[in-house]
């Protein structure tokens, strides 16, 4: 009864210290934004703040140690917290030698990090908060047994996200005017970060700070995976239960029906993004020495970049975008390389690393088959990208990409041709591509990526469905086939209801950009307004200029149209809609002459 009694007590006081935590990791975010949102003024009162997080982090990991039964088994189920503690009092004694050394410090001054009390203090902040986004994911068994439908869910960590891009970017410190921010414009710069868009109404470069800057990396590195997927991922990280409902949900959202595999599948996700990354920043880092004076940080433009081109976002801390890598074909292949690895989905990158490391795997070369859709999806990009580029290349009428060497002339229109699925990134002015080609990279922008990745648009396999259906009624066969395998009927019948809808979306906010902005700019061309509206449903990001000058009420359509593009037009039906309920009779058949 006794020892009862002890068990029940320590219950209690580890969910106190659980709930304390809780805002100690909320504080800990606070102290972390609020350094770089509110401004120097503001710092003195924040390093008291850290003082007294890592005092209260310390004394309630040293408490849980006393509390527990087998002090070096609970170490061993909580290492890193323990490393931090031991980095806090080691770091007294190697600091001064660290510190006298010049490589240390300069990597140290890229980072805005000027002493390892700095450092670890961030680590800690950080540990901090990766618990509290592991507490976000532990809802998701509450999550799953509300009765809102996945894409309902999947949504609302968008708008989620959304808003919590608006109120960093509206801070103080995230600008380099303090309050120069309007609403609308953190609104829509937040939406087109979390939506991977690009689209911009103040220069990314030098209108915000580093920390502006780090606010929209951070949007676009959630925005690109989804927030769901962070938050799911760090749960798993942090306890091992996952229940079927979470399961289910997570696979919805995902579109993986095989719920056995999530585990893998999310490790796969983030395992992919962060090592594509890391090669994209250091090739980056390395191919732009020609270019470094023009850098800040050369070690945090390599990162920045190599986010926003894998996760398709196309912002650029160069107001210019990347137009002096006009002729550098280094950089320009490398921005290419990660922009399609970030539009081909991950299942495909899984399937293409699956197929490369399966000779060191198996003692004898066990070659695996590529699913229908990684097929598909490549032979789909191969033929946008080098017809895409063809066509842009007969169709630039005015020269815009004709350069000294005719090497040039075939790199810009390759890149062109890569970006205009929905990666944005520029190495020319779009405002002064012709009028044909305006219009060919408006149908990439329109097609878009492939499903399951970081890009937007109708997607690719969309389109190869419909083509293949059409070609299947030419030659008079009911399914479409692809590489000796059919396709069932309500395939082809969602794909059409994806481009009939994403149309009709970008038709009327066609209609209503146009209506607003051609009285008020009379020297705007209508094809200006159809490019930015497809542009901001494609979530690609180019426009030919008339951004900047957009009324709030046209910036708000936008926005609505990059969140539409983002989650797709029929996801976000299916979020809003009632649930369907089987129908207990059906209406009588008749015929109907159409086409």
């Amino acid at each position: 009864m006794v020892r009862l009694k002890k068990i029940v007590e320590r219950k209690e006081i580890e969910n106190a210290l659980n709930i304390f935590m809780m805002f100690i990791a909320f504080l800990a975010v606070f102290s972390l934004v609020g350094k770089g949102g509110f401004g120097p003024e503001w710092v003195p009162f924040f390093n008291g703040v850290d003082i007294f997080i890592i005092a209260c982090f310390i004394g309630v990991a040293v408490f849980r140690l006393i509390l527990a039964s087998n002090w070096w088994s609970y170490i061993k189920k909580h290492p890193f917290q323990y490393v931090l503690i031991g980095l806090f009092f080691s770091q007294l004694l190697i600091a001064p030698l660290i510190l006298t050394d010049v490589s240390y410090r300069y990597v140290l001054s890229q980072f805005a990090l000027v002493n390892l009390a700095k450092i670890y203090i961030v680590l800690m902040q950080i540990y901090i908060l990766i618990e509290l986004i592991s507490e976000v994911g532990r809802l998701n068994a509450r999550i799953a047994r509300l009765p809102l439908p996945p894409a309902a869910i999947f949504v609302t960590s968008f708008v989620i996200l959304i808003a919590m891009g608006t109120f960093l970017l509206m801070l103080p410190g995230a600008t380099k005017e303090p309050g120069s921010m309007r609403l609308i414009d953190a609104l829509f710069t937040a939406t087109s970060a979390t939506c991977v868009t690009g689209l911009i109404v103040q220069p990314t470069g030098t209108f915000f700070t580093r920390f502006g800057h780090y606010i929209i990396m951070v949007i676009i590195q959630f925005g690109g995976l989804g927030l769901m997927t962070f938050a799911t991922f760090f749960a798993l990280v942090f306890r091992s239960d996952f229940g079927l409902r979470e399961r289910m949900l997570l696979g919805d959202v995902l579109n993986v029906k095989v719920f056995g595999k999530i585990k893998s599948l999310l490790a796969a996700i983030v395992g992919i993004t962060i090592g594509v990354e890391a090669v994209g920043a250091t090739l980056l880092y390395f191919f732009a020495t020609p270019h470094a004076g023009k850098m800040n940080s050369r070690i945090f433009w390599s990162i920045f970049h190599s986010v926003s081109a894998f996760c398709n976002a196309g912002f650029s801390l160069w107001d210019e975008n990347i137009i002096h890598f006009t002729s550098d074909w280094r950089m320009t292949l490398t921005f290419a390389g990660l922009i399609i690895a970030g539009g081909l989905g991950f299942v495909v990158l899984m399937d293409i690393g699956r197929y490369i490391f399966s000779p060191f795997r198996f003692k004898r070369r066990k070659v695996p088959h590529f699913r229908l859709q990684t097929k598909i999806v490549l032979v789909t990009t191969v033929i946008l990208i080098f017809v895409g580029m063809i066509f842009i290349m007969f169709g630039d009428t005015t020269g815009v990409m004709h350069g000294e060497k005719w090497s040039v002339t075939l790199l810009t229109a390759f890149f062109q041709s890569v970006t205009a699925r929905t990666a944005g990134f520029n190495t020319i002015d779009t405002g002064a591509l012709a009028p044909g080609v305006l219009f060919i990279v408006i149908v990439l922008m329109f097609i878009g990526a492939s499903p399951g990745s970081t890009g937007g648009g109708v997607k690719t396999t969309t389109i190869a469905v419909i083509v293949g259906a059409i070609s299947a009624k030419l030659r008079g066969k009911e399914r479409a086939v692809f590489f000796n395998r059919s396709l069932p009927v309500e395939i082809i019948s969602v794909a059409a209801m994806i481009i009939v809808l994403a149309g009709a979306v970008i038709a009327v906010g066609t209609f209503l950009v146009a209506t607003i902005e051609l009285p008020r700019h009379p020297d705007w061309r209508f094809i200006d307004v159809f490019f930015e509206v497809v542009s901001a449903f494609g979530t690609v990001g180019l426009s030919t200029g008339p951004t900047f000058d957009l009324t709030t009420a046209s910036k708000l359509i936008l926005v609505f149209t990059m969140l539409l593009g983002r989650v797709g037009p029929l996801t976000f039906l299916f979020s809003v809609s009632r649930k369907i309920r089987a129908a207990r009779m059906e209406h009588t058949e008749e015929t109907l002459m159409i086409g």
